[in-house]
């Protein structure tokens, strides 16, 4: 387990874009502090489909499936994460069983296909 001087954190400041749909995915993260609204483009109006918090991962489908962002992110207020590269997640999915690492793949592959506008 990694000790707090060992992790990469990022702050974002409230209504910050943390990313944007179409971005290509280069990091993940998880909440530390703070709330991040998801957004989607519904009737060429951005609408706030999941607010996030403490505890939650965002922007990893693009890290596993190397697929453009599906979403934009942002920060509702003032937000702490810790950010994960595309490397780290490469490498925890590469050292997975073959069963952890297909149903990540699959589920991915079929959140995105169920989210795609």
């Amino acid at each position: 387990m990694r000790s707090d001087d060992e992790w990469n954190f990022r702050e974002f400041d409230e209504g910050e874009m943390i990313f944007n749909v179409g971005d290509a995915g280069d990091e993940a993260y998880v909440i530390r502090t703070g709330k991040v609204d998801i957004l989607v483009e519904k009737d060429g109006k951005q609408e706030v489909v999941e607010t996030l918090a403490q505890g939650d991962f965002l922007g990893e489908m693009a890290l596993v499936d190397e697929e453009p962002r599906s979403a934009s992110a942002i920060a509702r207020e003032a937000v702490s994460c810790a950010v994960f590269s595309k490397e780290e997640i490469d490498r925890a999915l590469e050292n997975s069983d073959l069963l952890t690492y297909a149903l990540v793949k699959l589920l991915t592959k079929r959140l995105r296909k169920a989210t795609a506008g």
